[in-house]
């Protein structure tokens, strides 16, 4: 049999050379996907979720120095401090705290991440180390919180810049003093406690909740400085508690047009109907609603472009 060579040569054709063999083994393959820009390396590091980007943080030493100048945008972080042995942040789905300890002083801080619990000695008290690691993630410039929780705010989080928060939720904070600072105004905020502060202030939606077996103290001239949508009590007020408040928020030119007032007046009362009518000309309102029922509330008017409701 002749060989392929001697085929190729009877046909006029010439074999490839050894030299043309190793160029073309020589070629790099060209990869089938280009490396992020620098822009979209930011676009997308950024908006990685806490977890991801610390584990990102530790495996890939080129990006360390981005990750450290660009800002968290959160789902949720929660805050828990009962004494000074029990003290717990919650980044999504990273926790960072000590349960049980004794001693706050020891220098053992706790991590949990993805069901896996890492001890570490620090050589810092439990505030200390807490401190240090909240104002290293949450003091950058553009942070974002969607849903900030708080029972008995530390004042290591209040070192922090004023954040970015959409809904926050403060659980027994008595103190004006333990109130984060925000970048713009909250669209919901629940408290227990009627407060002077800013952030509550300013709030578009607030809800004053309290457990049954507390009273919740009405403090109808810090009410009616809320510069709120709405405000909501989760507790039956007295007569004479809704109408200092609408005596007092009827002197204010300055509210926003049609805010709302809600409280529990276990069903309309035909009594403090009439105390508003007499002393604040309030209009009584009746709407049917789904199934039947009957829906009344009180508006009073304040100027020719504001009013209030109360229900």
């Amino acid at each position: 049999m002749e060989s392929k060579a001697s085929k190729n040569q009877s046909k006029g054709t010439k074999p490839p050379s050894t030299e043309s063999v190793v160029v073309l083994q020589q070629v790099p393959i060209k990869p089938l996907t280009k490396p992020l820009t620098y822009p979209s390396m930011v676009s997308v590091v950024e908006f990685i979720s806490f977890g991801r980007r610390k584990q990102l943080y530790a495996k890939c030493p080129t990006i360390r120095k981005l990750e450290e100048r660009l800002p968290y945008h959160l789902e949720r972080m929660e805050i828990q401090t009962i004494g000074p042995g029990y003290i717990i942040l919650r980044f999504e789905n990273v926790s960072i705290g000590y349960f049980g300890s004794n001693n706050e002083s020891d220098g053992k801080i706790a991590m949990w991440c993805s069901g896996k619990r890492v001890k570490r000695s620090t050589g810092l008290s439990l505030y200390e180390a807490t401190e240090k690691f909240a104002l290293y993630n949450l003091s950058r410039p553009g942070t974002t919180i969607k849903t900030l929780e708080t029972k008995f705010t530390p004042k290591c989080i209040l070192n922090c810049i004023p954040l970015t928060i959409e809904n926050y939720v403060v659980d027994c904070n008595e103190w004006d003093e333990w109130i984060i600072r925000t970048t713009r105004p909250v669209k919901t905020l629940q408290t227990d406690f009627i407060i002077r502060h800013d952030t509550i202030k300013y709030a578009k939606h607030v809800t004053v909740t309290r457990p049954a077996h507390l009273p919740i103290r009405i403090h109808t001239d810090i009410l009616s400085e809320w510069n709120c949508e709405s405000i909501t009590i989760e507790r039956k007020l007295t007569h004479m508690e809704v109408l200092d408040y609408c005596r007092r928020v009827s002197k204010r030119t300055d509210r926003l047009i049609g805010s709302v007032f809600k409280s529990k007046l276990g069903g309309y009362s035909t009594e403090l109907f009439e105390m508003l009518s007499r002393e604040l000309n309030a209009r009584k309102i009746t709407l049917k609603i789904f199934g039947g029922g009957l829906l009344q509330f009180a508006t009073i008017h304040i100027n020719e472009s504001t009013e209030l409701v109360i229900s």
